[in-house]
This record gives C-alpha cells, structure tokens and sequence, in this order.
C-alpha cells in the first residue's frame, strides 16, 4: 500500500476518532462507530490501527501536534520588556483560543476523555506533554527574570505550570460558552492582567 495513501486513510480514522470520542466518549466509543462514521468496515480500521487505544494514541499525537504547531515560530528569548511580553502572550493566547474554537472536540479529548482511560503508557505520555508545555513556558518566564522584567524571587516551574492551567481552564470554558467571541476576550484580558500581577519586577 502506497505511503501516501497510508497516511491519508490514518488521517481520515483519526479525524473520525476524534468526532466519535468527543461525543461518545472514549469508553462508550466502539470500532464500529469510528467505521461507520468514515463508512468503512471496521476490518479496514485494523489495517490501520491495533485496537481502540491504538486509535486514542493517535488522536492524542494529532492534537499534541497542533498544540506544538501554535508555538513553534514564537521566540521565548525574543521579548526584552514587559510590554512585550505581554504582546507574545496575547498572540499565543489568540492562536490557542483559535484551535480549540476550530476544534472543540480537543477540550472534551484533553480534559475529560484522557484522564479516565486506565493506562498507564497513555498517562504517562499525558504528563510529559503537559511537562513540555511548562518547560516552553518557563522559558519565557526565565527570559524575563535575565532581563530583568520579571521578578528575581518568582518560582518559575511553578508559575509556569499555574499558567498554563489557567489558561486551559478558560480553552474549556470558551468551547462550553453559548458566546466563544465573548468569552475569548474576557479570558485573555483576566488571565493576561493575572499573569502581569504576578510576574512583573
């Protein structure tokens, strides 16, 4: 079977998974379901994926991509004032409401679905994505500090962890709102002026 084709009949299931276990839920989602929303048989499924965490890995790496993807031309390094970083927070904050309002089903996957799958590989990945998020956070916050813009005495790791939870807070409460526009802007304006509080010398 040609690479090519590979990929694309894996991307279309792993879309499909993702539909399914957004709405379904992973435990109540069935092989059949994810086949049937692609209108396969689920014996194709095999061809491409081992078994129903086999497929949930899958989603995960996809949405770890896209995640990796929001921040992969931004410079923790680059910002050398305050001001400015709270520029690069914005546009981070921009880019990140954008995939989760692009794909809502993300919020239900990350923050329901992955925690109540009993495995242990899986939650391990899970806790060393959400490691590496922190790290990359950290590092703008580390940034500040030689620069002198940010607090000598902050706890960094610390803070960046908090960040980052905040932040996927309000992605969960904006895919929920019955006015996403709205709630963008009243998430990033709090957590934003939060972060400043927090972390300016």
């Amino acid at each position: 079977m040609a690479t090519s084709l590979v990929q694309r009949r894996r991307a279309e299931i792993i879309a499909a998974a993702l539909k399914v276990f957004s709405e379904k839920g992973y435990h109540s989602a069935r092989i059949e379901d994810i086949a049937a929303e692609l209108g396969i048989g689920h014996g194709t499924f095999y061809r491409y994926f081992k078994n129903k965490l086999d497929i949930f890995n899958g989603v995960l790496d996809w949405i770890l991509e896209k995640a990796g993807e929001l921040v992969q031309d931004v410079d923790p390094f680059m910002p050398c004032s305050l001001e400015e970083y709270r520029d690069q927070l914005e546009e981070i904050g921009d880019r990140m409401f954008s995939l989760f309002k692009a794909y809502p089903e993300i919020s239900r996957i990350l923050f329901y679905e992955a925690m109540g799958i009993n495995d242990a590989n899986l939650q391990q990945r899970i806790r060393e994505a959400y490691d590496r998020i922190g790290k990359l956070t950290e590092l703008y916050l580390l940034n500040g500090k030689e620069k002198g813009y940010i607090r000598q005495d902050l706890r960094t790791w610390e803070t960046a962890l908090a960040i980052n939870a905040a932040l996927f807070e309000a992605c969960r409460r904006v895919v929920c709102s019955q006015d996403p526009d709205r709630e963008v802007e009243v998430w990033k304006k709090v957590i934003i002026d939060l972060i400043m509080r927090i972390v300016a010398a």
